[in-house]
């Protein structure tokens, strides 16, 4: 069948011709239902059918010039906007090239016109090379400084009299507004897509052992590769690094969130300035005040104390569970992320003042800051709402109805970073062995019913089902986890748990392998082949 392009007239002439023939058949439709409701209630059979009004020229005029504004928004936001492509390790290809052992493509913004990007730091973390390519093709070299806890990294790249974008003031957002992202969705770079803010200050989010405290929700179509771009506002400013979605595919479904810009403006700045991020520890677990809370406090604002351990150094200085501290040193906290980034201005060790509020009267103490370390299993379990404390219920979309998942762990394994590699194991080694023998770290079964039911494989599916794997093992370090289907060992096909058994039998301490493995969830799969050193 030859296809004909057709010119913008042919176009409006089809799409003429679409509507009088819709008109036409509306109107017979009408005409004759109107007749059979007529005599069946006995009223007057007479009825005009009513033709749709065309808009006016003023409504037109309007339309196209709402158009055009999109279009140029666009148009000064897409420049900015790069595509990051991460690999780790090298291996030979079937023609001998040298190809990527890992790998993740994502998105970022340039900040400064000498060549600072910004974008999340899983979209490069831990990976050995990171390419940026520009709108105008161009592709360099980058240079990453990570915040890992924060989930924002900094690229350099050697360039000059690049084109930025600057940072809104995500502090005077509004649920409604208009938002727009730009990004590589699937690797589709200057993707432009369009939305909303639909909510602000959702906390409490872990997602791949992070926390974030305060993030937008947007329903702007954001998919995987989209992180670290821009969400903007209608004036072209960065409101938002979009850095996750809610989705049971994987694939947008309308709730996506993004990291406030006043919240990436300060980290982004200090990597710059210095390359690290330092944060002290005042060693307490806040909360957001409600509206009801702040009326009844007599308070505009605040962070309340959710737990507060005498061996920290607030609990060492007073604060108590349920104290509402409102400032630090000079800064005034007027919600729980002011609290946090406070910590930033002070080195570990420094002594501030901290006034808080209880029983209705302000007081304040002298604290003695603490250094900030990394939570531990039980702490983070502590936050998301563990160890007897209610754990928090998250209220979304699921199918046709509303879904509760009233376990944490079951709701954020449906929040897939963006880059397609943002989970892609590297290449690693395994511990040491102690009896020279190679180890994989993974209890592996067959391919049967009960297993295709639990973890939603396909039917046909063969390889080595993943029902264990054991803390700190190989199988741990590149990412495998109970679902997933070894399918190749060393190039070799894996059809069964035996197969792969003796495989890896068949290799000792020191040997290389190559392990393709998938993953499934609903509506949606992935392949990931990576190398390891026993």
């Amino acid at each position: 069948m030859n296809n004909q392009i057709k010119s913008n007239k042919s176009v409006y002439l089809t799409l003429g011709a679409g509507f009088a023939l819709g008109a036409a058949c509306v109107g017979f439709g009408m005409m004759k239902g109107a007749s059979m409701a007529g005599e069946a209630y006995g009223q007057s059979k007479s009825f005009q059918a009513r033709s749709i009004t065309a808009p006016s020229g003023e409504s037109l005029a309007e339309m196209r010039n709402l158009d055009a504004f999109y279009s140029n928004l666009a148009a000064f936001v897409q420049p900015a906007v790069v595509d990051i492509q991460a690999t780790s390790g090298r291996r030979a290809g079937p023609n001998g090239e040298r190809m990527p052992v890992s790998g993740g493509e994502g998105s970022g913004f340039i900040l400064r016109p000498d060549g600072y990007i910004v974008t999340n730091d899983h979209v490069v973390g831990g990976f050995d090379n990171v390419k940026v390519i520009l709108k105008d093709g161009r592709e360099f070299d980058g240079k990453v400084t990570r915040a890992h806890d924060s989930d924002i990294a900094i690229i350099k790249i050697d360039a000059k009299n690049l084109p930025t974008l600057q940072f809104g003031d995500s502090n005077k957002l509004k649920v409604g507004q208009m938002a727009m992202a730009v990004g590589a969705p699937f690797g589709l770079a200057q993707s432009v897509t369009y939305g909303h803010i639909s909510a602000l200050g959702r906390d409490k989010t872990f997602i791949e052992n992070r926390y974030y405290p305060d993030m937008i929700q947007t329903d702007t179509a954001i998919n995987m590769g989209n992180s670290g771009g821009p969400l903007v506002n209608m004036d072209g400013q960065v409101v938002g690094l979009n850095t996750a979605i809610y989705s049971p595919s994987g694939t947008s479904a309308g709730i996506g969130f993004a990291i406030p810009s006043d919240q990436v403006r300060l980290i982004a700045d200090k990597l710059i300035e210095t390359g690290k991020i330092v944060r002290a520890q005042i060693g307490i677990s806040p909360e957001n005040l409600t509206d009801y809370q702040k009326e009844t406090l007599h308070l505009t604002g605040g962070a309340k104390v959710m737990d507060a351990p005498e061996g920290q150094p607030a609990g060492m200085a007073g604060i108590k569970k349920d104290d509402v501290i409102v400032k630090i040193g000079s800064t005034p906290v007027n919600n729980q992320l002011d609290l946090r980034n406070s910590m930033l201005q002070y080195a570990p060790n420094t002594t501030v003042p901290v006034e808080y509020v209880r029983g209705g009267q302000h007081k304040t103490v002298q604290v003695k800051l603490g250094t900030k370390k990394e939570l531990s299993e039980e702490e983070m379990q502590q936050m998301q709402g563990g160890n007897g404390r209610q754990a928090p219920q998250f209220r979304f979309p699921k199918g046709n109805g509303g879904g509760v998942f009233d376990d944490p762990e079951q709701f954020f394994k449906n929040f897939p970073g963006f880059g397609n590699g943002d989970n892609a194991p590297r290449q690693k080694s395994a511990p040491k062995s102690t009896d020279g023998k190679a180890h994989l770290g993974a209890t592996v079964g067959p391919v049967n019913s009960d297993t295709q039911q639990q973890f939603s494989l396909p039917s046909g599916s063969k390889g080595a089902v993943v029902a264990d794997v054991v803390s700190g093992s190989i199988a741990e370090q590149i990412g495998l986890k109970p679902g997933d289907l070894i399918t190749s060992f060393n190039g070799k096909s894996i059809s069964n748990a035996d197969e792969l058994v003796s495989a890896v039998k068949a290799l000792k301490a020191g040997d290389h392998a190559e392990i393709t493995y998938k993953r499934y969830s609903a509506g949606s799969s992935s392949s990931v082949t990576t190398q390891v050193t026993f």
